[in-house]
């Protein structure tokens, strides 16, 4: 870029140095002797050896080369200085950034806010050169601090370095005339030579007269006086100053006030003869000074007009610049001038000057003196005279006595003993450090005239100094020698042992080595002689077995044989038997029939015999089976216990073997008693009549196994893997209860020792006002088969939770993560009527909270409880009290150092007197206080809804609450937050991938080898800070990972908080069970503390006090406090106005009110402020409805309107609130923390990208907003807009556009909808950063980029970029993501319509109306628009404009159009109907006026009025006479007869060369003014013209001074155009003359 010297010329508008005003005024304009190309080329390198980018040395080039051309800019007097040279103007607008009619505006009128409304008044041509010269200062001043400080950043070490500064002053300038500069530049010599003078001598003689030194004073030159002439009261600073702000005050009033007040001091001089002079007879001789235009240079010119262009420019390089700069009438800049003034430039040096010495106070300082050798400025010249004066005004002679009469050298008595000991080794030292000193140097000058000893120093001459040094050399060698030889003694003894080690070394391992080779001869030997003795006991043992083998087969044949014989003998007995039994049972047939016969008879008696013995042994019948059935439940309850015991140890155990035979004992004792409880089992079926059994034994009959096992399916199952660790547990015992015994289709049974996931879990997110029922009385737990079997797919892996998900959101129209509302953060007790007048301080809930917090059934929010019952539960659970979503989020950082305390510990806590102990952890962070179940260590924690494993299909269905935490690369999730339950454990370095999932809301998955877990958040904030984390510790090595820093607290993870402005007192208690206690008292509660020392205790209580006010009265702190009237909603359906009268309290953290102004009265509510409330301040309307000035304050959760009957009482109440709010530190969400990040790394590429990549909150989402990106006021906006347009809230706003940008999507003509959003982004300005975040956030990382969706975003961009700008550090955001798209999709549309917004960002202006369809549909196809204007004669011809056009620039195409270049007459656009006849400015939009006309098609004004048309025609008649009457130019003069379009009667006539004023019906002028004559023109009251000529001031009344304005600049224009075409004529004939005014 750098190599191309003809185009950066042509790009930075450069010429010759002789044609900048700036650079020629010395007359110097080149040296011989230097060379701009290699100076250049060095500047080149070294700015890159800085780090300086490109674009950065670009925009320094681009602001040089704007300065320089600046001073170029020239001016004359017509109606006020007027800009001639439109050259140089438009080339400095275009360097800087800046708008040529903005800038041209700022240089020749002064615009002040007077009484709300802006003022403009015309300036001199003298007050618009010092305007330009201030501009051009303060762009060149700024871009040298902004370079040192760049600089020092580069070369800056850590926070506690050490810095050498070099402060390189001014000399003495004494030339033929001395100004205001010289004046200044002495008065700084004058200082520094102050201190110098305090440093050399007065700090010289203190030290010995400190020490007792006799010395003799030297008389050396004090310039206090002169410095008191200077700065003191009534000094020259102080009447230069005074006399500056006087209105009249002149250089001459100034000279006599001088010379009046200090004509008699000895360091004034009064000349005698020279005028406008005045003398100081300065340390370095007399200077007179030349008073003319020290009033001027002292008035600062840099107006607060020209700062707020600066800071609109469209550069960010010069924003940035003056971003910081304050406003010369904000507080800060008051008050560094005096009585509440504007500072001037003295002043402010003054400051600055002082700033330095305090600087040089608190350092060491150098002083360096630069001699001029002769005043020529030649080599080898010495000039004595000059040399000896420079010498005696810079103080060097008298340094050089005091140097040469005192003692250089000084040293402590310790410090002298310690560093000559070795020289006194003959000398015999006492006791007295002093004595001893005072006995050496005797030996070395026994007249002490070389020495002197003081209280604690030794005073020495630079000789013996010298000669003590040489001596203790000497000393100092010998010694070294004497070291030397031991060390080189030392060093040959260890060298000889080292050898003498290897030496021994040597024999040992040859040693080793001959008896190992003879060891393994006698082993070799060995092993043979044992391998022939073995051979010869195997074969006998051989021999031995077989003999055995042998003898056992005659055995076995001869058992055999016994057994044949055997078997034959019972068969035979066998037979014989079978036939005696055959004759016995035919012989009892007969006799049976028999007895039939007679039992007939007896039948009856039998029947009853047997109804009395059933009765008698149905009764142990019945207590047999009640035994066997509580025989079973407690081998049930033994099986368990002995499973849980089991678990617990398996937990515990780290000795592989005892776990190993503990385990055994335990499955051997389970299967013991499982076959017990089966016998017992069976033996109790075998007593049953089975002909009436139950239903519930029929289910316990089917359980038995095959083998008369008891299955056990919920409790004997042991884990199978890290997954069914989760699922063992048995549900929560903090929210979830148990189901009771039921049973299935299948015989499925559930007890309470089922685990978790057989039990179906509610979702913590119900629907409001949901009745609270038992899970088990009317939701039956589902078999597996009622499920349908899980999808690989995302789109079935979450749908039990998204549907959830997505239902809640349309139920309770508020985000899924939103907790119940906390009462200690605003509340309200009077929001209704009928409330607040019964003193008490606990009053009903008002907003459906307690309702909420009884109404979700068996989800976790049953367990938080209301604040009344905070820590009564016996149980480990704590209160959930709902956080700020600003905590939530993150959004204020506080560890700088600067800004809120923060302190944590442990702490015991407790809420009531019957409620226990519980440890937690406290943290005061952000002003609130917060406690936890356990410490926050760690890198990310939080609640996550996991999806579950388990051993069945419905629980692997089911989605549980967890608590997670990530700790070094491991996550773990417990059960809850106490941390006690581990359910499992993720390697995250060791996972495949962290995956993002797109189609779910807030969900992603975590992928490893052996299965994925799906985890699903409970916000997109929430969902985007856990997958950032996890990818950076998925992709960090080992060495990144310790470099993390653990998450600070966050609130939402807090058990509970607590708004320090809510806490009414802290003091310790007096309990004697519990030292270290103390009490945090509420309205609402009592929080009882206790820290482990005293000091910790007292530290909390410092902490968590109440900051102090500006006033405190009877104990109360306040900033203001008084009776106002509050508002509450009527309780009966009236519009009548109903307000209570309450006593207000304003805090320095919130907004309190009271029933009463006494000590005692009873707190009814409080409003905690922080930098999102806003104030609506007095509405004149509802005080002519109501009587009342009324003030609106808005909360997060509540608004307070209040009224008073003054309008002070009003403003003072809204100025009041309005300073604590901006007081407080901005809250900061996470988009912007994000984009910070992506400003501050925008070089490189890969982090950016990381950072999109780890953020889903950056890219592209399809599921609805629940917040808003960036941090809006709370509060419903105006009441106009919500009256007329029905907006609410803009936090509503901001996501109805959201949901307005997804519906854009699925549209197909998108017109409607964009017009709609940038109408709303027109009338509430605070969304505009906020729709163009949500645009930039929807086409980043887009899944179908081409798509048309995609592309109607990209369209509804490129109609907000034409239409409003957003801030600047939004609009850095969105030149980046720019330039990012362009990159990544070159030569597609969307690099098409990136460039078109880039190309659109540079010219875009305010706009007054939303733009037309007719423009939006040329805007989303990035073409210009058509449209139609009329002439005289009813002719009429198209044009083609787009959004940028002005009228100015419509009226001169049409006029190249038309040929009428040369005409001299002035032409202008038109807004016609039949009855209006407009003209239009040439800097108004001619888009806008078409936005206009089609807001008005349709109207009844248009209607009655006719069809709006811009029309082209004559506005001014400068050259009437030379008009041809053959052209164009006169068909249009003599269609208007009228000149101007003024009436007849008035009495002021405008023409082209003058203004006259007349006599009414006079046709001869009274008087006649010259436009170069007249100073001032303009409008200081409505309907009021003022002209001012010379000195004399003329008023008009008139109600077109608005058309009278306009006509006069047109004419004044014309006459610059004029002389400006004769100048340059002139320039042209003669090329060294300059034109003046």
């Amino acid at each position: 870029m750098w190599r191309k010297p003809s185009w950066r010329a042509e790009a930075l508008c450069l010429s010759e140095p002789e044609s900048y005003r700036y650079l020629h005024q010395s007359g110097c304009g080149s040296d011989e002797n230097l060379n701009d190309t290699e100076i250049f080329n060095k500047v080149m390198a070294a700015l890159k050896v800085m780090e300086f980018s490109t674009e950065e040395i670009w925009d320094i080039f681009k602001l040089l080369s704007g300065t320089l051309q600046l001073g170029n800019i020239e001016f004359m007097t017509a109606g006020g200085a007027q800009v001639t040279g439109k050259a140089a103007l438009n080339s400095a607008s275009e360097l800087l950034g800046l708008d040529a009619f903005q800038l041209s505006e700022v240089l020749t009128q002064r615009s002040m806010f007077l009484r709300g409304e802006e003022i403009s008044s015309p300036l001199t041509v003298e007050q618009a050169i010092d305007s330009r010269d201030s501009l051009s200062m303060a762009l060149y001043s700024q871009c040298f601090s902004w370079l040192i400080g760049k600089i020092n950043m580069k070369i800056k070490g850590k926070e506690n370095f050490k810095s050498v500064g070099i402060l390189d002053i001014f000399g003495f300038e004494n030339f033929e005339i001395n100004s205001f500069e010289q004046f200044n530049i002495n008065y700084a010599n004058e200082k520094l030579q102050e201190y110098f003078n305090k440093h050399i001598f007065s700090l010289e003689q203190l030290e010995y007269n400190r020490e007792g030194i006799s010395w003799e004073a030297i008389d050396w030159m004090d310039n206090a006086e002169c410095l008191d002439l200077i700065e003191k009261k009534l000094g020259l600073l102080a009447l230069v100053n005074e006399e500056s702000r006087f209105p009249k005050g002149t250089d001459n009033t100034l000279l006599e006030k001088l010379h009046s007040q200090h004509e008699s001091n000895h360091y004034y001089v009064k000349p005698r003869v020279t005028d406008h002079q005045f003398g100081i007879r300065h340390y370095a001789g007399q200077v007179l000074y030349n008073v003319r235009g020290f009033l001027e240079k002292n008035r600062d010119t840099f107006r607060d007009d020209i700062l707020n262009m600066l800071k609109d420019s469209r550069l960010d390089f010069i924003y940035d610049l003056f971003e910081r700069v304050p406003s010369r009438s904000s507080e800060e800049t008051l008050k560094m001038g005096t009585q509440r003034r504007r500072p001037t430039v003295s002043s402010q040096f003054r400051d600055s000057l002082h700033s330095l010495m305090a600087t040089l106070s608190t350092s060491n300082p150098f002083f360096i003196r630069c001699i001029k050798p002769n005043m020529e400025k030649a080599p080898n010249l010495f000039n004595p005279d000059v040399v000896l004066n420079q010498l005696r005004y810079s103080g060097m002679l008298e340094t050089v006595k005091v140097r040469r009469a005192g003692f250089p050298v000084r040293r402590l008595f310790q410090d002298f003993l310690s560093r000559y000991k070795m020289l006194m080794k003959d000398l015999s030292v006492p006791d007295n450090a002093k004595l001893t000193c005072a006995d050496f140097l005797q030996m070395y000058d026994s007249t002490r005239s070389q020495w002197q000893l003081g209280k604690n120093k030794v005073f020495l001459k630079e000789a013996l100094e010298q000669n003590l040094e040489k001596d203790r050399e000497e000393e100092l060698s010998k010694a070294a020698i004497v070291i030397r030889a031991h060390v080189l003694g030392y060093m040959a003894r260890k060298k000889y042992q080292k050898a003498l080690v290897s030496i021994v070394t040597i024999q040992k391992n040859y040693r080793a080595h001959f008896w190992k080779k003879a060891f393994l001869r006698l082993k070799a030997s060995a092993v043979v002689l044992q391998k022939h003795w073995r051979g010869q006991l195997a074969r006998s043992l051989y021999q031995q077995l077989l003999q055995q083998e042998q003898r056992r087969k005659q055995e076995v044949e001869e058992r055999r044989k016994q057994e044949e014989e055997e078997q034959i003998r019972r068969e035979e007995e066998e037979k014989q038997w079978q036939e005696e039994e055959e004759l016995r049972r035919k012989q009892e047939e007969e006799e049976e029939k028999k007895r039939q016969r007679e039992q007939l008879d007896a039948i009856l008696l039998m029947a009853q015999v047997e109804v009395l013995r059933t009765q008698e042994e149905e009764m142990p019948l019945q207590e047999e089976e009640r035994r066997q059935m509580e025989e079973i439940l407690r081998l049930e309850k033994e099986i368990e216990k002995l499973q849980q015991q089991q678990k617990a140890d398996h937990m515990s155990i780290t000795c592989e073997n005892t776990k190993n035979e503990i385990n055994r004992q335990r499955e051997e004792e389970i299967q013991r008693l499982e076959k017990e409880a089966s016998r017992v089992a069976q033996e109790f079926l075998e007593l049953l009549d089975f002909g009436n059994l139950d239903e519930s034994v029929q289910v316990l009959e089917h359980s038995l196994s095959g083998d008369g096992t008891f299955s056990m399916d919920c409790g004997l199952v042991a884990p199978l893997a890290e997954e069914e660790v989760d699922e063992v547990f048995h549900a929560d015992d903090e929210g979830l209860l148990a189901p009771s015994l039921v049973s299935d289709q299948h015989g499925t049974r559930t007890t309470t020792n089922c685990s978790e996931e057989e039990t179906p879990v509610t979702l913590p997110f119900l629907r409001r006002g949901e009745a609270e029922v038992d899970s088990t009385a009317d939701h039956p737990v589902k078999s597996p088969e009622e499920h349908s079997a899980p999808s690989d797919t995302t789109e079935c892996i979450y749908p039990s939770i998204s549907e959830t998900l997505r239902c809640n959101n349309v139920e309770m129209g508020e985000p899924i993560y939103s907790f119940p509302q906390d009462e200690e953060s605003d509340y309200d007790h009077e929001d209704f009527d009928g409330f607040g007048d019964t003193g008490s301080t606990s009053a009903e809930p008002l907003n459906g909270e307690e309702t909420l917090r009884h109404s979700h059934g068996t989800s976790i929010d049953s367990n938080r409880g209301s604040l009344d019952s905070f820590l009564d539960s016996e149980e480990e659970v704590d209160v959930y009290i709902d956080t700020d979503e600003e905590f939530c989020n993150g959004r204020v950082t506080i560890f700088n150092g600067s800004g809120p305390p923060y302190f944590h510990s442990y702490l015991y806590m407790k809420g009531g007197l019957m409620n226990p102990w519980k440890r937690r952890w406290c943290v005061l962070k952000n002003e609130a206080f917060m406690w936890f179940r356990t410490k926050q260590e760690a890198l990310k924690s939080g609640w996550l809804y996991k999806k579950g494993g388990g051993m069945s299909t419905l629980s692997r269905r089911n989605w549980k609450r967890r608590w997670f935490v990530l700790r070094e690369s491991k996550l773990m999730y417990f059960e809850n937050d106490s941390e006690e339950k581990l359910k499992g454990t993720i390697d995250i370095r060791r996972a495949k991938e962290i995956v993002d999932i797109h189609e779910k809301e807030n969900a992603l998955d975590i992928v490893t080898e052996d299965r994925i877990y799906h985890i699903v958040a409970e916000s997109p904030e929430d969902a985007s800070g856990w997958f950032n984390v996890l990818s950076r510790v998925h992709s960090a090595t080992a060495q990144q990972l310790r470099e993390m820093q653990d998450e600070q607290a966050n609130p939402k993870n807090a058990v509970g908080t607590l708004d320090v402005g809510l806490i009414d007192s802290v003091c310790a208690s007096d309990s004697p069970d519990r030292p270290n206690s103390f009490v945090i008292i509420t309205a609402n509660r009592v929080i009882h503390c206790n820290s482990d020392t005293p000091e910790e205790m007292h530290h909390w209580i410092s902490l968590l006090q109440k900051p102090k006010g500006e006033a405190k009265i009877d104990g109360q702190e306040f900033l203001v406090r008084g009776w106002l009237h509050k508002e509450v909603q009527s309780s009966t359906k009236t519009s009548s106005l109903k307000v209570k009268k309450r006593w207000f309290v304003l805090t320095n953290t919130a907004l309190d009110y009271y029933k009463s102004s006494e000590r005692t009265a009873t707190k009814l509510g409080t409003l905690v402020l922080n930098s999102l409330c806003s104030v609506v301040q007095a509405d004149e309307r509802v005080f002519k409805e109501t009587g009342y000035w009324n003030i609106i304050v808005h909360g997060r959760k509540h608004s307070y309107r209040l009224y008073t009957k003054l309008l002070n009482e009003a403003m003072r109440w809204a100025s009041a609130i309005q300073g604590v709010i901006d007081s407080k530190i901005p809250i900061e969400t996470p988009t912007q923390q994000l984009i910070r990040d992506i400003r501050e790394n925008s070089m490189n590429l890969e982090v950016v990208e990381q950072t999109y990549r780890r953020n889903p909150i950056l890219r592209y989402t399809q599921h609805p907003l629940h917040s808003p990106l960036l941090p809006l006021p709370y509060g419903d906006v105006s009441h106009n807009m919500q009256q007329e347009k029905g907006y609410s809230s803009l936090q509503d706003e901001a996501l109805k556009i959201f949901n307005s940008l997804q519906e854009i999507e699925t549209v197909s003509d998108p017109v409607p909808i964009i017009q709609g959003i940038l109408q709303t982004c027109h009338d509430l300005k605070p969304l505009r950063d906020e729709v163009y975040c949500q645009l930039i956030k929807q086409t980043n990382h887009s899944p179908q980029p081409n798509s048309s969706g995609n592309l109607h975003h990209w369209q509804l961009m490129s109609c907000m970029s034409c239409t409003c700008l957003p801030s600047r550090g939004i609009l850095r955001y969105l030149k980046f993501h720019l330039r990012r798209v362009r990159d990544l999709f070159s030569g597609t549309e969307i690099d098409s319509y990136a460039q078109f917004i880039s190309d659109s960002l540079k010219k875009t202006k305010t706009r007054e109306f939303v733009p037309s369809q007719e423009e939006i549909l040329a805007l989303i196809t990035r073409e210009e628009m058509t449209t139609t204007v009329y002439c005289h004669g009813g002719g009429s011809c198209k044009i083609t404009i787009n959004s940028h056009t002005s009228a100015g620039e419509v009226v001169e195409k049409l006029i190249r159009g038309l040929a009428m270049e040369d005409s001299r007459n002035m032409f202008a656009l038109f807004e016609r109907n039949q009855h209006v006849d407009r003209a239009v400015e040439s800097r108004v939009i001619v888009a806008d006026v078409l936005a206009k006309f089609e807001r008005l098609a349709g109207s009844e004004e248009e209607d009655e009025e006719g069809q709006w048309q811009l029309y082209f025609k004559l506005y001014c008649f400068l050259d009437i006479e030379n008009v041809p009457k053959e052209g164009v130019e006169f068909a249009f003069m003599f269609e208007q007869c009228k000149e101007g379009g003024f009436p007849n009667d008035l009495w002021l006539g405008i023409s082209t060369e003058n203004v006259s004023v007349y006599k009414r019906g006079d046709p001869k002028a009274l008087e006649t003014f010259q436009y170069e004559h007249i100073v001032f023109f303009g409008a200081p009251q409505p309907n009021t013209f003022k002209i001012t000529v010379d000195e004399r001031e003329m008023f008009f009344e008139t109600s077109q001074v608005g058309e009278i304005i306009k006509i006069m600049k047109a004419y004044i224009n014309m006459i610059v155009k004029k002389r400006c075409s004769v100048k340059s004529s002139a320039s042209m004939d003669s090329p060294t003359s300059i034109w003046t005014s």
